[in-house]
Formats: C-alpha cells, structure tokens, sequence
C-alpha cells in the first residue's frame, strides 16, 4: 500500500495537464500513487507520452463527466494510501511537497490536514503573487464560515478525514470550501510557512468563468455552517431554493435577512457587507445600510461591537 494517494481530477484535456502530472511524477518522496480520475474525457494513456508509462499512476474512468465533487469523491474511493494529497490538474506541486506534508503528518496524530503557502501563476507560468490563506491554525475554524482558510490544491490529509467529509454535489463549484468549513469542525488543520504549490490563474479556468455561482455557494455554506455550529438543521434544499432567479447581490441580501430571522447577527451583517461589494448602486447601499442597523440593534450590547466590525471591516 502507498504511504500517499494523490487525487488529481481533470475534465479536459489542455496544455496544463501533462505538466501537473510530471510535478507528482518528480516528487522527492516517492512512495506514492497518483490517481487520474478522468472525468468523462476518455483520454488515452498514449495521450500522455512518456509519463503515462509511468507504474504509480491508476486511472480512475468515469462514463460522464461527474463534476468536480464526483471525481473527487471517486478519487478518495479509490484510494489506496494512508494518506490522501490534492492537485488541480493545471497547478504545479513543488518536488518537497509530499515529502514535508507527510513528515509533519508523522510528526503530529493529532494533525488530520496540512497545506502550505502557495504562488500564483500565469498561464506561462509566470510567479504573478501570492494565493491567499491563514496560517495561524487558531483561525482556520472561524475563518471557515466564509472562505477557504487553507490552499485546497496544495493540501494532504489523512485518508479518514476525507472519508468522513465527502465533497457534496451541491456546490459545484464550490466543494473545498463547503469541504473545509466542515472538516475544521471535527480536524485540527496546519499550513508549512512555505511555498509548495504554484496555483495557475487564468481567464479560461472554472473558478474564473463561475464567479457568480461561486459566490452564491459561499453564500449558502456561511449560513450552513452558522446553523450547524449552533446545533441546528441545515435546511440545504430550502435554502438553495431561495437562490433561484437571484443575482448573487440579491441572495446576499436574502440571506442576510435569514440570518437576522435566526439571530445569526453577526453573519447578517457580513452578508450586508458582501452585497454591496457586488452591486454597488445608491439602492443597494440603502438595503445594506438598513440590514445592518438592524443586526446592530437586534445584537446582545456586547456583540455590537463585531456586528459593526463586521460590516464595516469584513471577516479578518
């Protein structure tokens, strides 16, 4: 059995592809299985070249194209490792990234996931930044509620914690972020405090080109997740009914109004704030403006303080 399974679900074929594979192929730790799951593309094994030779690749064949939360979630089915390492099939892993990830996996039972700092690239491959994440591990769990903590692409965990947190089919486009909001809730998380990844960034990509789907998930996973931690019922399907029709400025401000029926006012308040980065017009501001005066007013006095924060400041 590999010490490590890496995961990498493609849905196309491009240029990026056999580049990400030859980034796991080139690894210095070497004990591992990379996992292609084709996401119904059919491709060839000769459509590789010289890696597709390569004895620690396993294709995993899916019929269609099953999104990303399907391949994943066939990927971690099919794996074979004591641990579980994540890769887009357009990103680049950096030849120690296994090796450092699984050395502090030993090091510490109590760690279920560890990612590290990554670099942002062009099509070219071009350093063109930093991809952001929180490398302070008392702040992955709150930061959870909204944003992914942690770089996805650039994580590997253990295999038991990807087993008991699937990726759920009803966010897209959105899963990691659904899939960390839950996984800090039962799993202690790390980053390394260096670059291991460099996550290509470019206009063609899925996060790119479902922007307002995107944002209307996170929408849904924050008041999910508020919900959960208060020891309540998600409601998954109602809420994303609600979503039907709307802009993500609008289900911002539906959601918004959710939350203060629920006396999430905090998250009222960051929903309020979230709309007006996405429309800004004169009645928007109006909107936001009384939503928020009214999460001030419904907060306990000594929650104000963070539900202006909020508001005014955001999440971090």
């Amino acid at each position: 059995m590999p010490a490590v399974s890496v995961i990498m679900v493609f849905h196309r074929d491009t240029p990026f592809l056999r580049p990400a594979i030859a980034s796991i192929l080139g690894q210095s730790f070497r004990d591992f299985e990379l996992l292609l799951v084709d996401n119904g593309t059919g491709l060839t094994v000769a459509a590789l070249g010289p890696l597709g030779g390569d004895p620690r690749i396993r294709w995993v064949r899916l019929a269609r194209n099953e999104g990303i939360a399907g391949g994943h979630n066939a990927g971690v089915a099919a794996a074979q490792g004591e641990f579980i390492a994540l890769l887009d099939y357009d990103d680049l892993a950096l030849p120690q990234r296994l090796e450092k990830q699984v050395a502090a996996l030993r090091a510490d039972p109590g760690l279920g996931l560890v990612s590290a700092l990554a670099d942002r690239i062009d099509a070219g491959g071009k350093i063109t930044g930093k991809v952001f994440c929180i490398p302070d591990p008392a702040g992955h769990r709150a930061y959870a509620q909204y944003a992914a903590p942690v770089v996805t692409p650039a994580a590997t965990g253990r295999r038991e914690l990807f087993v008991a947190t699937p990726y759920r089919p009803e966010f897209p486009y959105a899963a990691d972020l659904d899939f960390q909001s839950r996984a800090t809730e039962q799993w202690r998380f790390a980053v390394l405090p260096e670059v291991l990844l460099h996550y290509r960034w470019y206009a063609d990509q899925t996060t790119q080109q479902k922007l307002a789907e995107i944002e209307k998930s996170r929408c849904t996973i924050s008041l999910l997740t508020a919900r959960r931690r208060a020891g309540r019922p998600e409601g998954l399907e109602a809420i994303q009914r609600l979503q039907v029709g709307m802009s993500p400025a609008e289900y911002n401000r539906r959601v918004a109004r959710v939350c203060l029926a629920e006396n999430f006012c905090e998250l009222a308040a960051f929903r309020a704030r979230s709309s007006l980065t996405l429309d800004r017009s004169i009645a928007s501001v109006w909107v936001a403006a009384r939503l928020v005066l009214q999460a001030w007013w419904q907060a306990a006095a000594s929650e104000r303080g963070r539900v202006a924060r909020m508001f005014f400041k955001g999440h971090l």
